[in-house]
């Protein structure tokens, strides 16, 4: 499968490692908050380490915050009198006896003083108005009335919009009642609020940003347009196999042949249509089978010799036979045709109809031993891709499990080791990834991929002194292996050597011009090392030249954007990487960064929020 690692190890390494390009049937990166969540706690801690003294949103705008204390107009003398002496003076003493019932757990007490406070406050003072509602709020969640308290604090915010308590409980209690939309607003406006200074606030509103992508993934996996992945894509998938047994077939002249030509030539677009035809053959075994051509043959020589004429020449059999080979198939082929539509389909984003034809395969004790292990591994990684969204450990049980029967079936098989290996490292397992990429460069010494892997992986480990002038020393062996060369210059960017890793992308987008991703890599050095936003950023623009529906390109843009402040250019460059996303996990991860910049712009208008300029802030987010 192809693989291209975006993260790194190194305390300095780039801010792009939660970008994480991976298997290419699981072209998924790790979810986290939001790169402008991320960059604006970045950037604080970053002013906090230099000694710059920073105001908050609330200070810039002239609001105090009421998460730390009461509003003023709420805070009462040292001694209250017995008699009030004001409305107000009467509310807030009401307050005070529900307090005193809240504590000792008389919720239902404490929500009648509450009720009383509102109605006796006067309504010009909406501080204290807004924490009675609150508290009342408070009361009503320790009894479970989940709309009351919402709709009180709703009421807090009406009198005082920037109320971080009433909107963090108002968030909570949305996302119990499923309202991730509202909830996620809420907790985005309490972390501005706090100049993403909290880390609790921010923990739980990348909890809701995941909640939320989730959410949006389903609703929208229905609409997702199957389409194969590029021609790069594509030719690194199909290296990644030294033992894949539809390759190594030969091409003949039956149905399949055409398919298998197609694929021979790169003509990726052409195979989906030309294996479903080739499963529209007979299928002949042994001769055991007839089509109708050999039984109208086979009756027509029986006819001659009832009726005394001469039999057909022995020549024209022959020819008759090899017309008819040419119209059917044999199981093994068939099983193959099937076994490469399937995979098709599973990179094109169609995992409901590859899954059951390659469980048929894997499952069958008629089946060919290296058909069943190479359907297996791609069922490790449909198994992947099904865990990831909302899981912590995506090598479940399940997926591991497919890659042991693997093995089971065929020992020491080098792609069911390559991919498990593949698959670790990808995951941080980086011990128990040298372990299976060290036997598959055993099993397949010819194939450069698990040997660059390996090396890469034993340089995360820390443990291969030389592991870097290993990967240097495979890209002079295999000068056209587009992945040696990318993981050495992943390598040189961990370890700050960023004129070497530059030279080592550039050979990438030689070896692969039509690799938008390659591209990518490229302008994210710029943007790194060079601080050069208009040349990296010109030359992710070049990724989509090359590569139209190059995901990485789009969602990386967007990303920029983001950190530009040019939020409603990033929706849009969200919205396209959207639609041509494939699985289910990767439309949860992009709809979660869209929403991210959306409910910031919605705050920016509906609350008159100022937005820090984040197109100033560049040099200090790469």
């Amino acid at each position: 499968m192809d693989f291209r690692m975006g993260g790194g190890t190194a305390s300095n390494s780039s801010k792009w490692d939660w970008k994480t390009i991976a298997l290419v049937s699981v072209p998924v990166a790790g979810l986290g908050l939001g790169v402008a969540y991320y960059y604006f706690y970045h950037r604080r801690s970053q002013n906090a380490e230099k000694g710059e003294k920073k105001k908050s949103v609330e200070e810039s705008t002239g609001q105090s915050s009421q998460e730390a204390s009461p509003p003023p107009s709420q805070q009462q003398p040292q001694q209250q009198q017995q008699q009030p002496a004001t409305p107000l003076e009467a509310a807030l003493q009401v307050k005070e006896r529900g307090n005193k019932y809240y504590r000792g757990g008389r919720y239902d007490k404490a929500i009648e003083c509450y009720s009383e406070a509102i109605d006796l406050c006067p309504p010009d003072q909406s501080d204290t108005l807004s924490t009675f509602y609150q508290n009342r709020a408070a009361a009503l969640e320790s009894l479970g009335k989940w709309d009351d308290v919402e709709r009180d604090c709703t009421s807090a915010l009406e009198h005082s919009p920037r109320y971080t308590k009433a909107l963090a409980r108002r968030a909570k209690v949305r996302e119990r009642l499923g309202e991730l939309r509202g909830a996620l607003v809420d907790i985005t406006a309490v972390c501005i609020l706090e100049s993403f200074s909290n880390s609790d606030s921010l923990t739980r509103a990348e909890q809701v940003l995941k909640s939320r992508g989730r959410q949006l993934a389903k609703e929208s996996a229905s609409r997702i347009v199957p389409s194969l992945p590029s021609k790069a894509f594509l030719r690194s998938f199909f290296m990644s196999f030294s033992e894949d047994p539809v390759q190594r077939e030969p091409i003949g002249s039956d149905p399949f042949s055409a398919a298998l030509q197609a694929l021979s030539d790169d003509k990726f677009d052409q195979l989906i249509g030309l294996c479903e035809e080739a499963l529209k053959a007979p299928v002949h075994s042994n001769g055991s089978a007839q089509t109708p051509s050999s039984t109208a043959s086979a009756e027509a020589s029986q006819a001659a010799g009832e009726s005394g004429d001469e039999p057909q020449p022995q020549e024209q059999q022959q020819e008759q036979q090899a017309a008819e080979k040419k119209s059917y198939l044999t199981p093994y082929r068939r099983d193959l045709c099937r076994l490469l539509l399937a995979t098709l389909q599973l990179l094109s984003g169609q995992p409901l109809s590859a899954e059951p034809t390659l469980k048929s395969l894997a499952n069958s004790n008629d089946v060919d031993r290296s058909v069943r292990a190479n359907a297996l591994i791609k069922l490790a990684s449909l198994a992947m891709q099904a865990a990831m969204p909302g899981q912590t450990d995506v090598l479940t049980d399940s997926v591991l499990g497919h890659f042991d029967r693997a093995l089971q079936l065929c020992p020491d098989h080098p792609d069911a080791h390559h991919h498990r290996g593949q698959m670790l490292l990808l995951t941080d397992r980086l011990d128990e990834a040298l372990v299976h990429l060290t036997k598959a460069c055993e099993g397949a010494p010819a194939n450069p991929i698990p040997a660059v892997q390996r090396a890469y992986a034993s340089h995360r480990t820390g443990s291969g002194a030389n592991a870097l002038d290993q990967l240097r020393r495979l890209t002079e062996k295999h000068r056209r292996c587009g992945e040696a060369h990318s993981l050495y210059a992943q390598a040189l960017l961990e370890t700050q050597q960023f004129d070497e890793a530059e030279k080592a992308f550039k050979r990438v987008t030689e070896l692969e011009p039509d690799s938008g991703t390659a591209y990518v890599h490229q302008g994210l050095l710029r943007l790194q090392a060079h601080n050069d936003t208009e040349g990296g950023v010109a030359l992710i623009q070049r990724a989509l030249e090359v590569e139209p529906r190059c995901e990485f390109a789009l969602e990386t843009l967007a990303t920029i954007e983001v950190q530009r402040g040019n939020l409603d250019a990033a929706i849009g460059l969200f919205d396209r990487a959207i639609a041509l996303t494939k699985t289910e996990a990767e439309l949860a991860h992009l709809w979660a960064l869209r929403e991210a910049a959306d409910v910031q712009l919605q705050l920016a208008r509906d609350m008159g929020l100022r937005m820090p300029s984040l197109a100033a802030g560049m040099h200090q987010a790469f």
